[in-house]
């Protein structure tokens, strides 16, 4: 698993069908797949190329309190047996957007990125 930031240098919106078709083409030997929560995954038919994405890379899901996972027959599912955690970047970006503390729940490092690039503060983010 590799962290990336190669999202900043595709056009804008960023689609998640964009970026993997991007990674796809640029490193063709390698596998990809997509790590989210329960909720996100309750509202991927809503993304941009959903089937697609469903039909061609595996999906790992971490659970969520109250969402539970639908299994989709296109889909590749493999859920993440890990502790459940009240925290989402659903919830962080509604903290940010109504100026309250996200202290304690992302690291120093990148509670000090948002703040100096002022990510969220305003914008509704679209996750897909």
């Amino acid at each position: 698993m590799k962290a990336s930031n190669i999202e900043f240098k595709l056009p804008k919106p960023s689609y998640t069908i964009t970026t993997l078709t991007y990674l796809q083409e640029k490193y063709p030997k390698q596998k990809f797949a997509i790590i989210m929560g329960s909720d996100g995954f309750q509202n991927i038919h809503k993304w941009k190329n959903a089937e697609a994405i469903l039909k061609d890379y595996p999906i790992i899901i971490y659970k969520r309190p109250g969402f539970d996972v639908v299994a989709n027959s296109k889909a590749s599912i493999q859920i993440l047996e890990a502790p459940l955690l009240e925290i989402s970047s659903t919830h962080i970006r509604t903290l940010i957007r109504e100026k309250k503390s996200i202290r304690y729940l992302v690291p120093d490092q990148v509670k000090k990125e948002i703040e100096d690039q002022n990510y969220y503060a305003s914008s509704l983010e679209n996750p897909s």
